[in-house]
């Protein structure tokens, strides 16, 4: 029996099935397999009732609850595969406790428990704040108790985020790359685009050298003209399929087949710090030439996509600051 034959009121549950039906407050795990003589005669006593449980507000019914949502049902795939792999750890420790008995402090205490991972810490409380206003909607927190997770301090990145690649390791990559790998690397740098887009890009969506589409990030419609360099590249690409980085028949790639692949290009790279520098890295370099050939803010938001000026501060660095001082200075002395 597939998901999609599933009677009423019935969800897959890790591995087995489960019997929610939240107006009597059943909530029972099922072990009988789907469509034999004794799921059926289980499921019948369950809809007459006889099988009632005492509603349990915990975590367990909350996160169920939760990816039953609208909220969750729009998020991204990929958003959805990361939520899951960290209420997976949430699941896990408070399955059976109430999050009505959950205070600020058990968030706090949580977070700095992940402090050697801090991007895990900082997304665990991000997801406890989600958690917790879907209690809230359903019931299991009264108004008077807020959202226990908000206003927790989070990790600061000790960094500026991923490293742009430097000269002497672009100029290896380039020559020892695999021809997909040095296809993604000429898409990311020349567009300044996340590889989750350069992965969905389309031959139809390119008409004379430039690229329509809508970053996979927030829902942005972009549209970008290629610089001279990737035109020239591009133009010596076979067009296998439908989506620019293809497999061998013509397929698109899954994010993590490209990244495997271009960790497997710097494993190989003589340069001693190769393998520390990552695709995303050469977002970074995309911004920092932007900066460099003379654009402002508004320029550089308009082919990276940033929403804001942090994210522009966080990958133009001092390059920014320095570049937007000199044309500062230099309009001050034209005056």
């Amino acid at each position: 029996m597939t998901k999609n034959e599933l009677p009423k009121y019935v969800y897959a549950d890790r591995g087995y099935v489960r019997f929610i039906r939240r107006s009597r407050g059943q909530s029972v795990m099922m072990k009988e397999e789907p469509g034999t003589p004794e799921f059926w005669g289980h499921y019948n006593r369950l809809l007459k009732g006889r099988e009632p449980v005492p509603a349990k507000r915990n975590f367990e019914a909350l996160i169920l609850s939760y990816y039953e949502s609208d909220a969750f049902k729009k998020l991204k795939p990929r958003t959805k595969a990361d939520y899951r792999k960290y209420i997976g750890h949430v699941r896990a420790i408070w399955g059976t406790k109430a999050p009505a008995k959950i205070e600020t402090h058990h968030v706090y205490e949580l977070h700095r428990a992940n402090a050697d991972r801090w991007r895990q810490a900082n997304y665990l409380v991000q997801l406890m704040v989600v958690l917790m206003n879907h209690a809230r909607l359903i019931g299991f927190l009264k108004k008077e108790h807020g959202n226990p997770a908000k206003g927790i301090p989070l990790f600061k990145q000790e960094s500026d985020g991923w490293e742009p690649w430097p000269d002497d390791v672009r100029a290896e990559f380039e020559t020892v790359a695999t021809p997909r790998a040095r296809l993604v690397y000429e898409l990311c740098l020349g567009t300044g685009q996340r590889i989750g887009d350069v992965l969905k890009m389309r031959w139809n969506h390119i008409r004379d050298g430039e690229w329509d589409f809508t970053q996979g990030k927030g829902d942005k419609p972009m549209w970008i003209p290629f610089t001279d360099r990737l035109k020239a590249y591009l133009a010596t690409v076979e067009k296998k399929g439908l989506t620019v980085i293809t497999d061998k028949a013509g397929r698109p790639v899954r994010y993590r087949t490209v990244a495997d692949e271009m960790r497997k290009v710097k494993a190989k790279m003589e340069h001693p710090d190769a393998a520390t520098y990552v695709t995303h890295g050469l977002r970074k370099n995309a911004t920092i030439e932007l900066y460099q050939s003379g654009c402002d803010d508004e320029m550089v938001k308009a082919v990276t996509g940033h929403s804001g000026v942090e994210m522009l501060k966080k990958y133009g660095g001092m390059i920014r600051q320095r570049e937007l001082a000199t044309r500062a200075q230099d309009a001050r002395n034209r005056f």
